[in-house]
């Protein structure tokens, strides 16, 4: 897509009875004059379902959409001698029992036979398990990437480079701060991209549609966050309040936050049985604080704002960014281009998608859509307006005018077309909303008034 064209996204509506065939259509009208060498299609496989509030099918992609999307592949370029479906979920994620839950196994299985071509991996660099309490390292050979991993250094390309001045403050829970701080600083910023998506000539993207705590929404942008081998070098937030130069939380009860922040990882890094026998008076501590700032009625109790979990984090979309760009950008030795170095397309898995406390806890939200199209910021734009949300209101959108890559994102949100069961028409005349429930960060910030659609829609006529 060129950029003055009409950015495009096509929806398909009650989707899951007719997979394989608008798979394959799409696939064919909007790829099917390529060639690839190299095809790797990429789902989201975050992690497995570890309780009851986290359902797999608000998760993950569902398997069947894996399933369509590598036989249309199949099918559409027998000239392709490689197709790799692979992801690098979270480190503690247990792919394989991913796998089962989702009903990906037997699938994966099936079209190994089927076709000697097509290879599934998970592409973490490393993977860790929860033993007595603590992250241990695994390293039973089954994880990782054959072809080995990129650091690819954006350098003053990259979009931190904007708030480089606080690059101290970058940081992602649960991860080592040391290795985020160090290859994050003004002038110099990498990430670790496994070679397997640097090696391809088409990336397929498979994102699942559903909301996030940190960004909004998680649609084919977030998606792309996939490809980097090692999360430390994921700058989510920047530690602190706005009045003391970061975003991991709001001004209003900073110091309450702080507290409970340092005091958490203090225990957690340097005395692991005091963190455990804090864990109680954390859980009363955070309900009291809910209760004191004020809470959604279907938020869980144990939700807390930290890790730039809230409407104010101007962090995450930059990562975001960047990494679109190296996928976008970055060829098979990790150079940064001025033009694009592969082909991409989106399919966004609407079969069961995810509202509320997303990423990770999310509700399941019946749709039943298939949304699929080139320009990733047009199809979150769609996804958000469907959604109930305001794009303008979120940053991973609202933004898009910075992107530095070719092409995507350069179009007002009147301008996108969108086409359900083959019906077009302009983006603010779409009248389907599934009024998702945001994020609990995000509650108040990022719906969208009934009033803006009408408005939007006159402006049209």
């Amino acid at each position: 897509m060129t950029a003055d064209s009409t950015p495009r996204v096509t929806i398909h509506t009650n989707a899951s009875a007719r997979l394989d065939s608008i798979v394959h259509e799409e696939m064919s009208r909007s790829i099917g004059d390529l060639q690839p060498r190299h095809i790797v299609i990429k789902p989201n496989w975050v992690l497995h379902q570890a309780s009851e509030r986290s359902p797999i099918a608000a998760l993950v992609t569902d398997a069947r959409v894996i399933a369509a999307a590598v036989r249309a592949a199949a099918r559409i370029f027998p000239r392709a001698t490689q197709i790799t479906v692979g992801d690098c979920p979270l480190q503690r994620a247990d792919w394989q029992l991913l796998c089962e839950q989702s009903g990906l196994t037997p699938l994966i299985e099936a079209l190994r036979r089927g076709d000697p071509r097509i290879e599934f991996r998970d592409l973490r660099r490393d993977v860790y398990t929860y033993t007595g309490g603590r992250l241990v390292h695994i390293a039973d050979g089954s994880n990782g990437d054959p072809l080995g991993y990129c650091e690819v250094e954006l350098g003053s390309n990259s979009h931190l480079e904007d708030i480089s001045d606080r690059a101290d403050r970058f940081a992602i829970h649960d991860h080592d701060r040391a290795i985020t701080r160090a290859k994050h600083r003004r002038g110099d910023h990498r990430y670790l991209v496994a070679r397997t998506f640097l090696d391809a000539d088409l990336i397929i993207n498979l994102p699942k549609w559903k909301t996030h705590s940190k960004s909004g929404l998680t649609g084919a942008l977030k998606n792309l966050v996939g490809i980097n081998g090692d999360k430390a070098y994921l700058p989510h937030f920047s530690r602190g309040a706005p009045k003391w130069g970061g975003d991991e939380y709001w001004n209003a009860g900073r110091w309450v936050f702080w507290v409970q922040n340092t005091g958490r990882d203090w225990l957690r890094s340097r005395l692991w049985p005091g963190y455990r026998l804090a864990q109680p008076f954390w859980a009363a501590f955070k309900a009291a604080r809910s209760a004191m700032h004020g809470r959604h009625p279907t938020t869980h109790a144990d939700f807390y704002v930290g890790g730039g979990a809230w409407y104010g984090n101007q962090t995450i979309w930059r990562m975001i960014y960047d990494l679109n760009m190296v996928m976008q950008h970055t060829d098979g030795t990790g150079r940064l281009h001025a033009q694009p170095q592969r082909h991409y397309f989106c399919i966004v898995d609407g079969l069961v998608a995810g509202e509320g406390d997303g990423p990770l806890f999310a509700a399941p939200k019946p749709v039943d859509w298939l949304i699929c199209g080139e320009d990733p910021f047009a199809i979150d734009a769609c996804l958000a307006w469907c959604m109930g949300f305001d794009p303008a209101r979120l940053p991973i959108l609202a933004n898009r005018d910075h992107y530095r890559g070719a092409g995507w994102g350069k179009f007002s949100i009147a301008d996108v077309v969108v086409s359900i069961d083959g019906r077009p028409r302009a983006l603010p005349a779409v009248e389907e909303r599934h009024d998702f429930q945001p994020p609990p960060g995000w509650i108040g910030h990022v719906e969208r008034s009934r009033e803006l659609q009408r408005v939007a829609a006159g402006s049209r006529r």
